[in-house]
């Protein structure tokens, strides 16, 4: 289904939030002393004691090429942000239903047409919608068995409540000398799930196990926003199929060669992270599968900004349909070799699905993002094997 006009569904794209867990690959230095009121008086002394008569204003002057990327290597890292947010923040728009019972969030792909007014193009990308009550509850036993495992898993689940980007740090060789192009790329991807998550869990109003039982006693406070879907799960599934998207563009062998076990391990990495966050009493396993979902489409969406490409994934979340009796299994949603999602993916025994994908496409004509893919492109050459 297309919906078309001027304007758009009503949206707010102002500010990104840096709760984002990735943000501790954004992190890269600031101009230092800036606000040292010493300094600024340093500063205008030396001013007076060097500038002496008044010079002519120098000539030749030319204006800077004007909504060029030739401007970005000059911008800060914190700008560029705010113009990556910008670029990925307009690009998407949301609706909702108002059942209570199990009420459901759709996110459309917001392309913006090319035309002397401007219009929007508007095509499904994300609709989830949410388990019900019953659900829940039979997904307690799964949250219960859980708690037996924390002390072998605390040190994880403390640190990537904050930060899950040195984990991937471990598995590709990031740094903020060698890859910081990559670094900014996926900071900017896991604000912007963070941008769609938070709506979608506004809209769902989930609510979390701690309200389930007094048993529960998560081993880390429960933050106050709903449950559905995982924040986490939508991050590392992101992070984890945009990253993996790098390595094959690279044509490094490398990472190529083989069956993707690279894919593989940062699809486990995805996966663990999401298990923590139901070993910690705060998440159902039905969330991690709904994050899931999410993250592995909002990547490939990334992707298809970057390279201003047509295509791209849309999917499905149908929280009724999941087993409330099932854990949750990331193979059944994604494919590593050929980097695919699953175009169905069920649990109960009569085979009913609770998610499918299937491909979409931007209209032609939309606008394409020339800073997304000067950041991608930068992104993917510090994956290319020097030898190349």
């Amino acid at each position: 289904m297309t919906k078309r006009g001027t304007g758009g569904p009503e949206s707010t794209f102002s500010t990104f939030s840096t709760f984002s867990t990735f943000s501790t690959f954004s992190t890269f230095g600031g101009g230092g002393a800036i606000e040292n009121p010493l300094l600024a008086a340093a500063l205008m002394t030396n001013r007076d004691g060097i500038a002496g008569a008044q010079l002519p204003i120098v000539e030749g002057i030319k204006p800077n090429p004007a909504n060029s990327t030739k401007n970005l290597p000059r911008l800060s890292p914190e700008v560029r942000a705010a113009i990556f947010d910008s670029e990925l923040g307009t690009r998407v728009a949301f609706t909702t239903s108002s059942n209570d019972d199990t009420p459901s969030v759709n996110v459309w792909s917001a392309a913006i047409i090319e035309a002397e007014e401007p219009e929007s193009d508007f095509d499904p990308l994300v609709s989830v919608s949410a388990p019900t009550i019953d659900q829940l509850r039979a997904q307690m036993a799964l949250v219960s068995s859980y708690a037996d495992i924390r002390p072998d898993r605390a040190e994880e689940i403390l640190v990537q409540m904050p930060a899950i980007a040195p984990f991937y740090a471990s598995l590709e060789f990031m740094d903020p000398a060698r890859t910081p192009h990559t670094m900014e790329l996926l900071a900017a991807a896991g604000r912007f799930s963070n941008y769609v998550v938070q709506r979608m869990k506004y809209a769902l109003a989930i609510k979390r196990p701690i309200e389930f039982s007094p048993q529960v006693q998560p081993m880390i406070p429960t933050p106050t926003h709903g449950t559905l879907p995982s924040g986490h799960a939508t991050e590392a599934f992101m992070v984890s199929r945009l990253m993996w998207e790098l390595l094959l563009a690279s044509n490094n062998s490398t990472y190529t060669a083989g069956s993707g076990e690279w894919g593989q391990i940062l699809m486990r990495l995805a996966s663990r992270i999401a298990i923590n966050r139901t070993v910690a009493g705060v998440h159902f396993p039905v969330d991690s599968a709904a994050g899931a979902v999410l993250g592995l489409s909002l990547a490939q969406f990334v992707r298809t900004l970057c390279l201003g490409e047509r295509k791209y994934t849309s999917a499905t979340f149908t929280g009724p349909n999941f087993n409330e009796n099932a854990d949750f299994d990331w193979t059944q949603l994604y494919t590593v070799e050929g980097d695919k999602q699953a175009k169905h993916s069920s649990n109960l025994p009569n085979g009913e699905d609770y998610a499918t994908s299937s491909s979409a496409k931007i209209p032609s004509g939309a606008v394409t993002s020339e800073p997304l893919n000067w950041l991608w492109l930068k992104a993917v050459n510090e994956w290319v094997d020097l030898t190349n």
